[in-house]
């Protein structure tokens, strides 16, 4: 059976959708750069952020987990 995953690396930071048959790596593409573009696309879009409006994400490391968007305009 095939199946096909995103996956992310921490260790060499690529964001890569893999396909599996039958639980075997057939094939896998680096799609960072689309992924990150989309995302940064869909954030702008959700905070209707406009051309020079700035978003600065934190991470508190008391926080592990969680992570801060702050939106300026």
């Amino acid at each position: 059976m095939k199946t096909q995953t995103l996956e992310y690396n921490k260790d060499t930071g690529q964001i890569t959708i893999c396909e599996y048959d039958d639980g075997f790596l057939d094939s896998s593409s680096d799609v960072t750069d689309a992924v990150m573009t989309l995302a940064l696309e869909k954030l702008y879009d959700d905070y209707g952020l406009e051309l020079g409006d700035e978003v600065v994400i934190t991470k508190k490391k008391s926080l592990d987990k969680i992570t801060k968007l702050e939106v300026k305009k």
